[in-house]
């Protein structure tokens, strides 16, 4: 029986997360144990590849719609497959972190990408795109927990032949996608892009909410970068770091399939601030070494610091902008916001993972108050700023 084109664009989703649910915990292990790279270089991979976001996302997007939505991304997920398999050869230490910020850059674009190929697959067959998205999301708490069950048994090579694996069939499932950018991606250049989006960004109350949002977000920074890492140090096994990231991810879906219901009531400014609080609870605890069963029940507050905050910058941007411009705000947020604040976010956690290294594991926990701050930064920003749609909308009418 042939599959539809939804589950087509579904499977291929979930083949793309296979790679980024075990990209993003363990190849930093890999980087630090076979790799012997330092925690600035560990962070300096993933800020270098933050701020090549902001350039490499409008170039995907304008080749997606010239070349097609399937081959930009199949051609991303290509990007990755190379990368691990160079770096399973002994190369210099400075060529290994260069190909290690080239999979981290094209992992950064492949996640919008895939999410074009499930709003057009899914437009007129089922699973739907909320269907089809919970399908990734699966996936990619498979991949976290297949990750640290290799990472228990094989060590960190054992990753890399897990993630070319994977790579593999994320380059090949978009290819039997359908067509789609012409209809997903709005025509724009690169310039057009950054011009429409900095004049968004240019009305003062939409900017504080998008700044405040990305400060809360930017304090996942360490993380992404140094948790498994962290774990791993305290001799925690590769099993239970799979399923402590697979927890995060678990409520974090569970929170988004049941946001319809029980944040209908809340504004989006009430959101933001449950995420920012719940994040500095999070990053607060974090900083102590935790038996992994209370490491587990903080790892529930990512639906808080991670989801919350995110549902609160769509709806914000929901509320605030006409539906014309809906599609340019969601591309540009990451890429001329987000992208900058986490990289500096995830730069500044390498030095300090560096500077408390000679203390241990026990010290190095300690990064994550650098996040507690990140974090009541954004609420401060909200507190002192008091953004609201209302405003947003008033000043588009005003220069209309």
């Amino acid at each position: 029986m042939r599959l539809n084109d939804a589950w087509l664009a579904s499977l291929s989703a979930g083949a793309v997360n296979l790679v980024l649910g075990a990209n993003l915990p363990y190849l930093p292990v890999w980087m630090e144990k076979a790799g012997g790279m330092s925690g600035a270089e560990i962070a300096g991979a993933g800020t270098l590849a933050a701020l090549i976001r902001i350039f490499a996302g409008p170039l995907a997007a304008g080749r997606a719609q010239s070349h097609g939505l399937r081959a930009t991304l199949a051609g991303t997920m290509a990007v990755c497959l190379a990368g691990y398999a160079l770096l399973f050869p002994d190369l210099p230490q400075a060529a290994a972190f260069l190909v290690c910020v080239a999979i981290y850059s094209a992992t950064n674009v492949s996640g919008p990408l895939f999410e074009a190929v499930l709003i057009y697959g899914t437009r007129n067959a089922r699973p739907d795109y909320g269907q089809g998205r919970a399908i990734a999301s699966l996936a990619f708490v498979v991949a976290n927990l297949a990750g640290g069950a290799v990472l228990s048994a094989f060590g960190p090579d054992g990753i890399l032949v897990y993630l070319l694996s994977a790579a593999l069939l994320a380059t090949i499932a978009p290819l039997f996608t359908r067509q789609g950018a012409r209809q997903v991606l709005p025509k724009r250049t690169v310039l057009s892009t950054f011009a429409e989006g900095f004049s968004l960004y240019r009305l003062p109350a939409l900017f504080a909410f998008i700044l405040a949002a990305a400060l809360i977000q930017a304090s996942h920074g360490v993380y992404y970068a140094f948790s498994s890492v962290i774990w791993v140090s305290q001799g925690i096994s590769g099993s239970s770091i799979g399923a402590l990231w697979a927890v995060g991810v678990v409520t974090e879906i569970g929170l988004l399939l049941l946001s319809g219901r029980l944040l209908r009531g809340f504004s989006a400014v009430n959101l933001l601030w449950l995420g920012g609080l719940g994040a500095m609870v999070r990053w607060t605890a974090a900083g102590f070494v935790l038996p992994v069963a209370f490491a587990a029940m903080f790892q529930t507050l990512h639906a808080a610091s991670f989801a919350l905050t995110h549902l609160a910058t769509m709806r914000f941007l929901q509320q605030a902008l006409p539906d014309e411009r809906l599609p340019l705000a969601y591309a540009v947020n990451g890429a001329l916001v987000f992208g900058p604040i986490l990289a500096l976010s995830t730069f500044l956690s390498g030095l300090a993972y560096d500077a408390l290294a000679p203390g241990g594991a026990e010290a190095q926990t300690h990064i994550y108050w650098l996040m507690v701050i990140a974090a009541g930064a954004g609420l401060a920003v909200a507190a002192v700023t008091r953004p609201a749609p209302a405003i947003v909308a008033s000043s588009i009418e005003d220069d209309a």
